[in-house]
């Protein structure tokens, strides 16, 4: 599709705009001498393309001039009149209040003018948003783009300013490459359901690996298979309740003592024994990083060193002195990295004091419990401990019951994980396979787009240029493009913000080029392409650009101010499709005060 005409229910304030078939130019004159140094003119032909956009049915954003600025443009109502890839054209009437109702007219003649007909004239009226970007989808029929709807393609025709520092990664996409990268790839030839799959499976793989850790955080780490050792926990825990049950309903606590007299001697009595060792040499060993701690470095003052060699009649060398100040600067650093190790070594063992005393403090607690159960003579009492006891080990072996069913879960994800980990193998060597069949054929999209990019390169820019893939440890396609020496390698030169905006226009110009017999869009819009450029490329790329819509059929469609034009390029009525200058606002693109 391409773009025909921009027009508006204002047109004293918003003229009319009609764009050729071929080679468009929008320029900006700065008449007045207080703006020829500026920077930003704000004459309209950058917000152009944003309003481009919003007939292609771009969704509302607040940062859209449309919408940032309301209340200047709510009463508008915009038709944009696109011509189809099959000769026909399809006019879209969307307004600024009333954003998301769309209304459609097909016809076979173009340049009409629609602001009086009423809806029950027009094809398809009052259409929500959603469906009338389907319907949009459908006239265009871009089929060479699917799975993706036109509005992808779009994105890659409307260079706005902000769209020239990467040639493949758009910044409206973000940085999740799943947005863009598998759209490149299909571009390219490649096939983009194994890329495009590649990174869904990466994204639920790291979700199953984020929620492995969570539960096992939950249930805890064990030497040894987890639900091997929490089955025999239970079963233990089961036979102590029962034990403990059957105890309570004969009222008899003999086996009791015995098992408190036993946990005494043998469990708690130990852990008490062991814990106040470890408490000891963890205060001696705070105690010993306190005193590091207190001693300070000794100082050493190289000037005051060379005084006392001079008085001795010894001359100390520059590189002497160097050295000595190299020695005190590594000191220096060694003695910082030291305190900090100090620090973070106090920290630690004060934390693990902190947790011996509590353990220490609840052993104890525990102990004075049964030395009470041992010699008390109450039935009463003793049958309450024991129930007591029996409520803790049941809410234990409820503990262990949960912990049984997350260790399911564990089980269940880990099963998961591994038929994804093995999915994913299988897809990246599938897409090794493709990669290895598109860039050995000789007759793939792929080998036009880099054969001509490589000759728009050499043609405008008189330098070797080339596109090349690669494929990552993760298996996903890297696209590379730029300059190259004599032995193919990559140089740095192409990092520049004027190389960097050619190579971006060269590559659309290319894949426009490559799918001019196909179901893709048929228009490029490159906002400001000329501007940092230096004068012989701005004069070669004009030569090329003009070419391509006369040999292939793209229109191309280019934004520049008068300053950026090459002395002796001129352009015919037809060619130009704007004028917008900074002498009073009948020179703006919005004939209103600035905003």
């Amino acid at each position: 599709m391409k773009i025909s005409k921009i027009y508006s229910n204002k047109p004293n304030i918003f003229e009319s705009i009609e764009f050729n078939d071929g080679f468009n130019v929008i320029i900006g004159e700065i008449r007045l001498p207080e703006n020829k140094d500026k920077d930003s003119h704000n004459l309209g032909k950058s917000k152009l393309a944003e309003l481009i956009d919003f007939g292609f049915l771009k969704q509302r954003h607040k940062n859209t001039f449309l919408f940032k600025h309301f209340d200047r443009f709510s009463e508008f109502v915009f038709y944009f009149e696109f011509k189809l890839n099959d000769g026909t054209f399809l006019t879209v009437r969307r307004s600024v209040e009333k954003n998301t109702q769309i209304y459609f007219k097909r016809h076979s003649i173009g340049s009409q003018d629609f602001t009086s007909l009423p809806d029950s004239d027009w094809d398809y009226d009052k259409l929500s948003f959603e469906k009338a970007k389907l319907l949009m989808d459908s006239f265009f029929n871009l089929s060479d783009i699917s799975p993706w709807n036109y509005r992808m393609t779009v994105s890659y025709a409307l260079r706005s300013q902000d769209d020239f520092n990467d040639i493949f990664q758009l910044k409206k996409f973000g940085p999740k490459h799943i947005n863009w990268k598998p759209y490149i790839g299909h571009i390219l030839g490649f096939n983009a359901d194994n890329l495009k799959q590649n990174y869904e499976l990466k994204g639920s793989i790291e979700k199953i690996t984020s929620k492995l850790d969570e539960l096992q955080k939950e249930i805890g780490v064990y030497k040894g298979d987890e639900e091997e050792i929490l089955l025999d926990a239970l079963t233990a825990k089961r036979q102590e309740a029962e034990t403990l049950q059957s105890q309570l309903d004969a009222f008899n606590f003999d086996d009791a003592d015995t098992k408190t007299v036993e946990e005494l001697s043998e469990t708690i009595d130990n852990e008490i024994e062991e814990l106040n060792r470890v408490r000891y040499y963890l205060k001696a060993n705070i105690k010993k990083l306190k005193r590091a701690q207190s001693v300070k470095p000794t100082s050493f003052d190289v000037s005051k060193t060379q005084r006392l060699f001079e008085e001795a009649g010894i001359l100390l060398g520059d590189q002497i002195k160097k050295s000595y100040s190299d020695l005190l600067e590594f000191s220096r650093k060694i003695t910082a990295e030291r305190t900090s190790f100090v620090k973070q070594q106090m920290s630690d063992l004060e934390n693990q004091l902190a947790d011996v005393t509590a353990r220490l403090s609840d052993l104890n607690n525990e102990k004075s419990i049964k030395v009470s159960f041992l010699t008390t003579t109450s039935t009463f009492d003793k049958y309450k401990e024991l129930s007591r006891r029996l409520i803790l080990i049941s809410t234990e072996i409820d503990s262990i019951k949960r912990k049984l069913e997350i260790s399911e879960q564990i089980k269940s994800k880990q099963h998961d994980l591994r038929g994804l980990t093995k999915e994913k193998d299988n897809i990246v060597e599938s897409i090794r396979t493709d990669r290895e069949l598109v860039t050995k054929s000789e007759v793939s999209i792929y080998k036009t787009i880099k054969d001509g990019f490589s000759d728009f390169v050499k043609r405008v820019l008189d330098k070797e240029g080339r596109i090349s893939t690669d494929q990552n440890k993760e298996g996903n396609l890297e696209f590379l493009a730029g300059f190259v020496d004599g032995e193919y390698n990559y140089t740095s030169e192409a990092d520049g913000c004027s190389y960097k905006k050619i190579l971006c226009m060269g590559y659309d110009l290319v894949v426009n080029i490559a799918y001019e017999n196909k179901g893709f869009s048929r228009f490029i819009y490159h906002d400001g392409g000329l501007e940092t450029l230096d004068t012989r490329k701005k004069i070669e790329f004009l030569k090329y650009a003009r070419t391509v819509p006369e040999s292939h059929g793209t229109q191309y469609i280019l934004t520049l101010i008068d300053s950026d034009l090459p002395d002796g390029i001129n352009f015919t009525e037809d060619e130009i499709a704007l004028t917008l200058h900074d002498d009073g606002e009948s020179g703006l693109l919005f004939k209103m005060p600035s905003w």
